[in-house]
């Protein structure tokens, strides 16, 4: 489970990593695209395909309006179908479990976002006035390290299962 634990958290970071910061939103990160890349990450393809278009349907609607967070559709995708793929579970509970991992997610990332970000944004101001381009190089290297923490969150559900989860 370690394994594809790995897997899954690095098809995380590459992808939310890619499209946020260097291609711009490109809408790689939605289901339909994530879930077949993970399920042939872990060998069935199939079952990505199957969950991708499923999850995409639920997600779709999903976006955030004025102060709203919605649900991590793409850590949600992942998940899904990991446990659906390593546990040999259907399709069906895969997706029942989706949207809750979806919210739970989203909050790391709003944690995230008011504990670590919002406090360093007056010495990034002043870090832009003042250079440019070390301005651009601290952004880039802040943007990765912004995602590792939903992939470590990803690796150990996925690796740990439930209890593990659960535990952290």
């Amino acid at each position: 489970m370690v394994g594809a634990a790995l897997k899954c958290a690095l098809v995380y970071f590459v992808f939310v990593y890619l499209d946020d910061r260097w291609l711009g939103w490109q809408t790689i990160t939605r289901p339909i695209v994530v879930a077949p890349i993970t399920g042939l990450m872990l060998g069935d393809f199939r079952t990505g395909i199957v969950m991708g278009a499923s999850l995409e349907s639920i997600f779709m609607g999903i976006s955030a309006i004025g102060g709203a967070v919605p649900a991590d559709a793409t850590s949600a995708s992942i998940i899904a179908v990991a446990y659906t793929i390593l546990n040999g579970a259907s399709p069906e509970a895969g997706l029942a479990i989706s949207m809750p991992i979806g919210a739970v997610m989203s909050s790391f990332g709003a944690l995230e976002m008011a504990l670590v970000a919002a406090p360093l944004v007056p010495y990034w101001e002043k870090l832009a006035q003042e250079d440019m381009n070390k301005f651009c190089i601290q952004n880039y290297i802040f943007s990765a390290l912004y995602q590792l923490v939903p992939a470590a969150v990803m690796f150990v559900a996925i690796a740990f299962g439930v209890e593990g989860l659960n535990n952290f």
